[in-house]
């Protein structure tokens, strides 16, 4: 029976992996949290934990070295000098402490793919995509250095029970404000039985190593999550439909529009607005009309916002389908959701809350209060 380590077990994505991980047979659950009031949900639901910091060497070495495969699903905090020194440490504990057969799995994100919107000639990576990607290299060396096999996850939008976008997008269901786009765009979404499901191929030897963009099986259009996240609530879904933005206009255009951006600012006074007026009335008849036409537009998206009822809809709803490297022979989403256990918030699996994992045995190792006083 494999022992599978959860890193960050106490996070969203970690937490709620532990919660379906828990009831497949024929495995080994080790959920890992930083100290008892991070694992307390887990624990209420009657999932024992072990407790540690997998970042700090001494403490991994007694939370891994028995473990034969490990997720990290860890999400480290602080500045961003500090959260890339906990990463690394945690990337290289993974590997270093963790059996010599183990398999590491590590989750990164689309965001490495850079940015997403519609029309972009080049897709632009954020500081946060640019640091997952260089997270995922060194999961590739550290798996040459340690001689491992290692898995790495791009995770699109993730959806579940204890997912914030989940929870966003049922209340806005429940409370009829849902905006769509006219056009039903792909999203790149994934749910946690997918995960799961990706992750037990894994452990099954089904996936070779290596990168993986892991999304809904197959992809999901953000109606179809929608018409989903509204039957889980019994609610029907009564979406308003918005007009998709256009595309990126060409530099010069969008030098007009900045023109035309500033005369509608009103903190630029009349004198202002009259300079670029008058800019805008020298230009050539076609560029011209469209910058007063973008200014029309600009002004009344802004007077139709004022009105309580009518909202925008989110950026990521107009987005690009991402992913070009799927695991083959994934089970579709949807059956994987109809057949899964619903995770009840309400109530806890037993009455009695679960007692603490043992840590590893023939490494050094702190007690649960010992580690308590040092976090």
């Amino acid at each position: 029976m494999p022992r599978v380590a959860v890193l960050g077990a106490n996070g969203q994505v970690g937490a709620e992996l532990c919660l379906l991980l828990a009831g497949v047979p024929g495995i080994d659950l080790v959920p890992i949290s930083r100290n008892r009031s991070g694992s307390a949900f887990l624990r209420w639901h009657g999932i024992r934990c072990r407790h540690g910091r997998p970042a700090v060497a001494a403490e991994a070495q007694s939370l891994l070295v028995d473990c034969d495969v490990v997720i990290n699903s860890a999400l480290a905090s602080g500045t961003p000098a500090q959260m890339r020194q906990v990463e690394d440490a945690i990337v290289h504990n993974a590997f270093a402490f963790s059996r010599a057969t183990a398999l590491i799995i590590h989750f990164s994100t689309q965001s490495v793919n850079g940015d997403p919107t519609a029309g972009r000639l080049i897709r632009w990576r954020s500081l946060y995509g640019r640091a997952k990607l260089a997270t995922e290299a060194r999961v590739r060396a550290q798996a040459r250095r340690f001689r491992k096999t290692a898995f790495i996850f791009r995770l699109g939008h993730v959806c579940g029970a204890l997912q914030q976008i989940s929870n966003d997008i049922r209340q806005e269901i429940s409370e009829d404000r849902v905006v769509l786009p006219e056009r039903d765009m792909p999203s790149n979404t994934v749910y946690t039985a997918t995960i799961v499901e990706a992750v037990l191929a894994v452990i099954r030897g089904q996936v070779s190593p290596g990168r993986y963009d892991l999304m809904n099986v197959p992809q999901w259009t953000w109606r179809a999550v929608y018409e989903y996240e509204a039957r889980v609530i019994g609610h029907e879904l009564r979406p308003r439909i918005a007009t998709a933005p256009s595309a990126p206009a060409p530099l010069p255009v969008r030098a007009i529009r900045g023109m035309a951006r500033f005369a509608a600012d009103a903190a630029a006074g009349p004198f202002a607005r009259q300079l670029v007026a008058t800019a805008l009335a020298r230009l050539p008849p076609r560029l011209s009309e469209r910058g007063q036409a973008w200014w029309y537009r600009k002004r009344a998206r802004s007077e139709i916002a004022l009105l309580p009822s009518c909202r925008e809809p989110a950026d990521h709803l107009f987005w690009e389908a991402n992913g070009s490297h799927f695991i083959d022979a994934l089970t579709s989403t949807a059956e994987l959701l109809e057949r899964s256990p619903r995770i009840d918030l309400t109530r806890p699996r037993t009455a009695m809350w679960s007692e603490d994992l043992r840590l590893s045995e023939g490494a050094p190792a702190q007690t649960v209060a010992a580690r308590e006083r040092t976090s």
